[in-house]
Order: structure tokens, then sequence, then C-alpha cells
């Protein structure tokens, strides 16, 4: 028994062991070519942790928000970036988690990220702005615009989360789920493999793009940088999204919504536009624009065609 046990014991350490350096060989490569550092790139000290940011253009501010995913950053926005800031005084922020943000040790909730998003309207924007979020930040842009009606004006959400999704609560299995995907070793291997460069490449190919002849593989480096930078620290809100730690209903608030909504879906996708439809059932004043031929991240892949929506839309006249 003592020998089985010894045995054991050495199978368990060498296997932590393997892990650990899998892990960290994990993170030096897809970390080494650096690609989220931006020129002009500022800092908010955050109560909750340090939040990149970038400023640029002049004009009426627009804050833009991207994906909430451990993969996406402010990198999302850079296409359409130069062609906003000509009118606009664009903010692209990375949320906390995300990108070159810190990445707390923390349980991601719908409510942190309202709280941060108004903080740094506030702090950092000091006017009222128009908001686009894309994904699974839409939902955040509203509960923000709920509390701080004066500071948000005009709000654009790009193929938006699913209804249905967003009123999924914590339950024992997915209260487990967030707990071993936390774990710091097998949780991190998971995550890393959830995550490898081959299935971020599918997503783009399967989810992102409508045409995979438009993927560049510096996109697809990037994305996976951001999923790996701070030692995986992504894990964390990767958890807390797995455990529907950040979701929240919206249908009940939807209907006292009395800003600007416009939806723009991806035509390439017919999901997408069903989602649109499902938040117009709630709000009716909400007007929905398709860009063909571009799914999951129009502003990416069609970014002309999109910043001209998006100058139509947010035109004061």
């Amino acid at each position: 028994m003592k020998k089985k046990l010894w045995t054991l014991g050495i199978l368990a350490t060498l296997s932590a062991a393997a892990i650990y350096v899998i892990n960290k060989l994990t993170f030096y490569i897809s970390t080494i070519d650096n690609l989220l550092h931006k020129n002009g790139e500022n800092e908010y000290n955050w109560r909750f942790g340090k939040i990149h940011y970038v400023k640029k253009g002049t004009g009426k501010p627009l804050l833009l928000l991207h994906d909430l995913s451990p993969v996406s950053s402010s990198c999302e926005w850079d296409n359409v970036l130069p062609l906003l800031s000509k009118n606009h005084t664009v903010y692209t922020v990375d949320l906390l988690g995300c990108g070159s943000s810190e990445k707390p040790n923390l349980t991601y909730t719908n409510f942190l990220y309202v709280q941060m998003i108004s903080d740094f309207i506030k702090n950092i924007v000091g006017e009222p702005c128009d908001i686009i979020a894309s994904g699974n930040s839409a939902p955040l842009a509203l509960m923000a615009c709920t509390g701080e009606r004066e500071m948000i004006d005009k709000m654009i959400f790009v193929n938006p989360q699913n209804l249905h999704d967003l009123a999924k609560v914590p339950t024992k299995r997915s209260k487990l789920l967030y707990h071993f995907i936390n774990l710091p070793l097998i949780g991190t291997l998971l995550y890393n493999i959830l995550f490898a460069k081959k299935r971020i490449e599918s997503l783009f190919e399967t989810e992102y793009y409508y045409d995979p002849a438009l993927i560049e593989d510096i996109t697809v480096n990037t994305f996976y940088e951001a999923a790996h930078t701070e030692y995986m620290r992504s894990r964390h809100l990767f958890a807390s999204m797995k455990g529907n730690y950040v979701n929240v209903n919206l249908a009940s608030f939807l209907p006292s919504i009395t800003n600007s909504v416009f939806i723009i879906h991806g035509g390439g996708n017919p999901m997408y536009e069903a989602d649109a439809k499902l938040y117009q059932r709630f709000l009716p004043s909400i007007e929905i624009i398709s860009i063909s031929q571009t799914k999951r991240l129009p502003q990416m892949e069609a970014p002309n065609v999109f910043a001209e929506q998006v100058e139509i839309l947010l035109d004061p006249k």
C-alpha cells in the first residue's frame, strides 16, 4: 500500500509539473508578439483594476465597447477607428478582464461592468456620449443607460446577445463549472484547450466572418493573444460567463428605455436578424439595419459600410 501511494504521489507530481509547463509554454507562445500594444494608449485607474483605452478624433464623444469575450479587445474597432474619429471623439476601451486591461480574480457580473462603464463616462469622457456596443457588451450598455440617462445619448448595438441566453441564471451545474475553470492548473489547462489558436481560427471561419478570404493571420493572432495575456487570467471572466453570473434579464428593462436605440446585424447569419427582432418586440422604437455579406463582426469585415451606417444613425439632424 505504501509503495502504491508513493507511486501515485510521484505520478500526481509529474502530471502537475507537466500541466504547469504546458500552461507556461502556451502563455509564452501566445503573447510573444505583443500585438495588443497601441500607440497613444491611456490608463484609467478604476477601483477594481486598470482600464486601458485609446482616445482619438474630435467631435461629440463616442464610446466603443467590444464584445464581452476572453478573445475580444478594443482591437475589434481598429478598422473603423480612423473612419469614425473624423467626426467624433472616439474612446475605445478594453473591458475589465479583457485585452490589455487588468484581469483580477473575481466574479464578473453585469453590475460590475455597468459600474465600470458609468464611471468611465463620468471620469474620463466627462460629458454625454453615444455608445456602440458589440455582442455580449450590448446588455451592459443598456443597463448602464437605465442609471445614467443624462450621460448616454444614442446607442447602437452590433449583433446583441440573444435575450433568451441573457435570461439564464446561475445553477448548481453552472456554479460547478465556474469553480472548475477557476482552478489554477486544471482550469487553466482546460481554458487553453478551449481557446487554442485552431479553435479561434474556426470561430472566425464559421461565426465571425462571412468571407473566410478576408481573415488575416494578424487578426487571429491578436485575438489569440488577448485570451492569454496575464497568464490566461481571462479565464476568470470566462468562468463567470459560463456560470451565468454576467447575465441579466433585459425583458423587463427594455420597455423603459427612452434613448434612441439601433441594431446593426450581420446579414450573413439569419440568427442575428431574429435576435434583433426579439429586442424590437420589447422596444418597438428600435431601428434594425442589416449589413449584407457579414456575420458577427461587420465592423471588422466591412468597416467602410459599417462606418457609413453609423454616421447616418448618429447624425443629429
